[in-house]
């Protein structure tokens, strides 16, 4: 058995995305309303770009302007799940994807974990590694290697089917219309 990665994880270099099945607009409104979840000290601007993904347009396309921390990759992609109705989609998804000199790490996949009743946790995907990350705490614990392939966050296994594909991250110059939406939030 190989050992497990590094946690926090080192996600330097990554391009990360959190990505949801809901309109743009509810996409930025759930993000303007994310700082105001709690208190926190050194916050620092982080301009988020939006788009709606042209293979689909069911889909919005949040890109990290830089890896946050562990903790606000997670909990941002999971309350883009929403707070009331009609805002919000059902399957968010975190995906963090290697620069070229990491290639062979591949990427990172995180949901939430739906079985949970506090919805406060995900399931991951990392190295052939796969985790469960409990937000209050911040713990994280080894599933085992590849319980979760990368299949698990596309096809469902279980739950609805996301319908999404990794490969329509590839090329994003092809995407012309970027929404830039700039929140605080807090430093690394």
């Amino acid at each position: 058995m190989r050992k497990q990665p590094d946690f926090p994880f080192d996600l330097t270099g990554y391009t990360c995305f959190s990505i949801i099945n809901c309109p743009v607009e509810q996409a930025i409104q759930l993000l303007k309303e994310y700082p105001n979840l709690w208190i926190a000290k050194n916050r620092v601007p982080f301009s988020f770009q939006i788009a709606v993904l042209p293979e689909d347009t069911n889909w919005t396309l949040l890109r990290w302007p830089c890896p946050g921390t562990f903790y606000n990759l997670m909990n941002l992609t999971i309350w883009l799940m929403g707070h009331q109705e009609e805002l919000g989609g059902e399957n968010p998804i975190f995906v963090a994807l290697p620069p070229m000199e990491r290639a062979a790490e591949g990427p990172f996949l995180a949901r939430p974990d739906y079985d949970n009743r506090f919805g406060d946790s995900m399931l991951g995907f990392w190295q052939n590694w796969s985790f469960n990350y409990t937000i209050p705490g911040e713990k994280l614990r080894w599933i085992g290697e590849d319980v979760f392939p990368q299949e698990y966050f596309f096809n469902g296994q279980g739950y609805s089917s996301t319908g999404f594909q990794l490969g329509w991250l590839r090329n994003l110059e092809r995407i012309s219309e970027w929404i830039e939406c700039t929140i605080l939030m807090e430093k690394e």
